[in-house]
Formats: C-alpha cells, structure tokens, sequence
C-alpha cells in the first residue's frame, strides 16, 4: 500500500510517499519539495501535486493545508474550499483525506466545515510525536514560523486552535529559518557601538542572516532572495547591510557580522519568550525539538531555560525529520483504521 502525505504551505509544499508491505514494514520512503508562493502563481498547485506524484501509483493522500491565509485569498474559508478543490480535481482515483481540528476528515466534510482544517497541520504532527513522549512540548522551526505544541498523555492540550488563538498563547511564533523580514526581529542594531534604528523595507531575511553564519548552505536557502539577487555570501552580507541602509563598501565585514550575530540571538530571544509561556501554563519539563540547519535555536532556547531537551535527530535522520508534518498526516490515517503502528520507529528501525 502507497500513502502520500502533503503539507500544503503558503511557499512550499512538502511531500512524502511512503510504501508498505502488507506488514507495514517500509519498503521505499521519499520525500520531496516544490516550492509554490501561492501569493503569486496558486493556480499551479495541480502542477505542483502531479510533479509531486510522479509516476508512483498511491492509494491515499493524507493532506494538511497552510496556504488558505495567502494574499491571493479574501478569507481563510475561500482558501480552504479553493485549495481542496484542486486537490481534488488531481487526485481523482485516490482515497483523500485532510487533516483539521476535528481529526482526520475526508471532502465532503471540509468542505462543509472548511475551517476546522485551516492551518491545522501541527495537528497532525502531533500525532507522530505522541508515539514518541507522551507529555512533552513538541517545538518545530520552519522556514516561516515556529509551533510550540504542548502534549500531555498523548493528547494535545493547545489554548488556541486558529492561529491567531495561538499567536495569543505562545503556541506559534511567526518567526522561521529562512523567510522571516529581519526587521520584524530587532527594530536597532549596533554599529561600532552605536546604537542605530534599522529600515522597515524588506531588504534581508533570516535566511541571509543563517547563511551568513555558517548555519545553511545555499542549498538549503531554498526561498526567493528580497532584492532577487543570488544566494553567495556576499549577496547575503550586501542585503544585511540594507538593513541600515548601507552597503558593503561603507558597513565593515567585522560590522557585518555582529549585526547578524545580533539579530541570531534576537531570535532565539523571540522563541525563549513564547517558550517560558507555554511552560508557565503547563507545567512540562520535556521538549522534543526539531532543527533545521546549525542554527539550534529551538534547543538554544530550551536550553536557556533548563528544559530536557530530546531532539529528533536522534531518532530520525535530519531529511526525514523535514517532513515530519507530512509523516503525521499519515500516522493520522494509520490511527484512524486501528493500524497499531507508528512511523517513526519503522523509519528507525528501518536499516537496521
């Protein structure tokens, strides 16, 4: 049997296709990327879902769904019915399902109810991480933001639902690796000392700033540049320099990198900020994190305030841990039908 998971996001869309045997041990496990602003080109979403397929024959698609808050959409509600009538329209000899709020659901019932499944996929996330500990804080860092789930007893126990809720409660930060505008993270910086206000224009990104410390490879800086300029070093430092509306003839390299060492800590500031609130509510001592480059900022932070940190990459090779969402909607699936198995230790155990 041949599942396909899908992490629908406003930029990227994630992929996994998992095969198993009759079993349910794996027999082949990819995953794949496509990236897809869906602010500019949404109607190519069937495109991007064909290419994704390829010429593999799936039996379900287990789908999770970010991209109905993108500019192209009046209301999340538009997004979501747009959205899944495209998976749909692609999807059309598959059993298909879609992870919301109200458990693993299937069109009809979205549909009918489309905001029970507007940016619920950290729903699903949880589900793979239960199987892993049962009462943790599950922190994930992105290319775009940050979700700090609580889980206690298996079972997740969020203040907020919508992402707003959550924004209110400490549970997302809107803070990521690579798409975040510098100045939404320090409204200041220090040049030779002196304190001096940054530039409210989308001149860098975090990305740049990672590059420029060793955390990415270019490689891994997989989202459009500010100024549309290549992703080498050089183009990061000149972007950075914008920040203060300088260049890389007038703002030093020893300037250049304080700047972005500055704007790092900074971020981990804004994720140790939101993390104390969600520890302060609940009590829970164990995080399971998940990073993405050299960064470590969500181990940083758990770090800074004592927690018990267990991180993924122990379990889970770092490519697969870049899919986890996509992996949780089929664990969803795998619930939801009494498979009493759980993904992450077959991906474990797998070359074993």
């Amino acid at each position: 049997m041949k599942f396909m998971g899908l992490d629908i996001g406003g930029a990227n869309t994630d992929c996994c296709i998992i095969e198993f045997d009759n079993d349910y041990n794996i027999i082949s496990l990819s995953k794949n990327k496509y990236y897809l602003p869906f602010w500019i080109k949404h109607e190519k979403l069937p495109e991007c879902l064909k290419e994704l397929k390829g010429s593999n024959d799936i039996d379900v698609v287990c789908v999770s769904i970010t991209a109905e808050l993108a500019d192209c959409y009046k209301t999340k509600r538009q997004g979501i019915i747009d959205i899944t009538g495209m998976v749909e329209s692609t999807f059309k000899d598959e059993d298909i399902y879609y992870v919301t709020f109200d458990g693993l659901k299937n069109y009809e019932y979205v549909n009918q109810n489309p905001l029970s499944a507007a940016a619920a996929n950290w729903i699903g996330t949880v589900n793979l991480i239960k199987h892993l500990k049962d009462t943790c804080i599950f922190m994930d860092m992105g290319t775009t933001t940050t979700d700090i789930i609580p889980i206690k007893d298996k079972h997740e126990i969020s203040q907020g639902y919508t992402d707003t809720q959550r924004l209110m409660n400490g549970e997302l930060v809107y803070t990521g690796l690579l798409r975040t505008n510098v100045a939404t993270i320090v409204n200041h910086v220090y040049i030779e000392s002196n304190k001096t206000n940054v530039s409210s224009e989308y001149f860098t990104i975090t990305a740049d700033i990672h590059r420029i410390l060793g955390h990415i490879s270019e490689e891994q800086y997989t989202c459009d540049t500010p100024d549309g300029a290549d992703k080498s070093i050089t183009s990061c430092k000149n972007r950075l320099t914008r920040l203060v509306c300088g260049d890389i003839e007038t703002i030093s390299n020893e300037t250049i990198m304080d700047m972005a060492e500055y704007i790092f800590e900074k971020q981990i500031q804004q994720v140790e900020e939101s993390l104390k609130q969600v520890v302060f509510k609940t009590g829970i001592q164990n995080v399971v994190l998940s990073d993405i480059g050299l960064g470590n900022i969500c181990r940083i932070a758990a770090d800074n305030l004592k927690l018990n940190v267990i991180n993924l990459n122990d379990y889970i090779p770092q490519p697969i841990v870049s899919i986890i969402t996509t992996l949780g909607a089929i664990q969803m699936y795998l619930d939801l039908k009494d498979v009493n198995i759980n993904i992450l230790e077959k991906i474990y155990n797998m070359d074993k």
